[in-house]
């Protein structure tokens, strides 16, 4: 699997979404400030709350993106061979 995210999220930026949300650092931002961010008025703060909510519904690999069937996945993954 190619790291995209790992090119979609420069080092420099590592921890802003944390910091703005004033969360302490070694902590997990609770799930009702990452849904307030979604909604901020600050386009910054929004997208790197949309980008933190999609890799947390990816999971490292696990199948847990429930928007996704199965079938398109499985077709997906056929499709990479």
């Amino acid at each position: 699997m190619e790291k995209w995210i790992k090119k979609a999220t420069p080092e420099s930026t590592k921890g802003a979404l944390r910091k703005s949300l004033h969360v302490k650092k070694g902590h997990n931002i609770p799930a009702s400030k990452l849904e307030k961010a979604t909604h901020s008025k600050n386009p910054t703060t929004r997208k790197r709350a949309t980008l933190a909510k999609t890799l947390k519904a990816m999971h490292h690999g696990e199948k847990k993106m429930s928007h996704v069937s199965e079938k398109r996945i499985n077709d997906y993954s056929k499709k990479r061979k």
